[in-house]
């Protein structure tokens, strides 16, 4: 196994036991010790990789998020209904741990990542049928704010409407 390989599968052994432990109580009252315990890695590889939880959500949902971005449509661009089409479908795939993740308050680390994962669209010219305004100051911030209200009140709700209906609802709503 090569060390980026290695590196994966540590963060995905971590995260997991991280996930673990919010099953059985709040985040808040996980101690390093436990965590680091139950991922069966040290308290110097956590130090040496992490400094919070926080930073070990913000690793795994973004290599979550670039895996999301290799299976979108081999094409140039991408229309903006299909792109969140795409997003809520992973977002449904993951159910239990953005449950999880909303009931731990982690609702900054959601928005850090899409917002991360949407601006390397931007600069990738990968989206399609968007506003013109993507590149206007605070649009990211709007934009990313409102997909991911939605996505929490969708996954309150029990994903009650199809991944398709948000992304189309979500192009609708952003249409100048």
């Amino acid at each position: 196994m090569n060390p980026q390989e290695r590196k994966q599968q540590n963060l995905a052994t971590i995260y997991q036991a991280l996930l673990e432990l919010m099953m059985q109580k709040p985040m808040a009252t996980i101690s390093i010790t436990e965590l680091c315990h139950r991922a069966r890695v040290s308290r110097t590889y956590f130090y040496r990789h992490y400094q919070s939880f926080d930073q070990i959500i913000i690793a795994y949902q973004t290599q979550n998020m670039l895996s999301y971005l290799r299976r979108l449509p081999r094409t140039s661009q991408v229309e903006l209904a299909d792109l969140m089409m795409h997003y809520f479908e992973n977002t449904k795939l993951e159910a239990e741990t953005y449950q999880l993740l909303i009931k731990n308050g982690q609702l900054d680390v959601l928005l850090q990542t899409f917002q991360t994962v949407f601006q390397l669209l931007i600069k990738q010219d990968r989206i399609g049928g968007h506003s013109s305004r993507l590149n206007e100051p605070y649009y990211l911030e709007y934009f990313s704010g409102a997909v991911i209200n939605i996505t929490v009140n969708w996954v309150k709700r029990g994903f009650v409407e199809s991944p398709r209906y948000l992304g189309q609802l979500v192009a609708r709503f952003t249409q100048s």
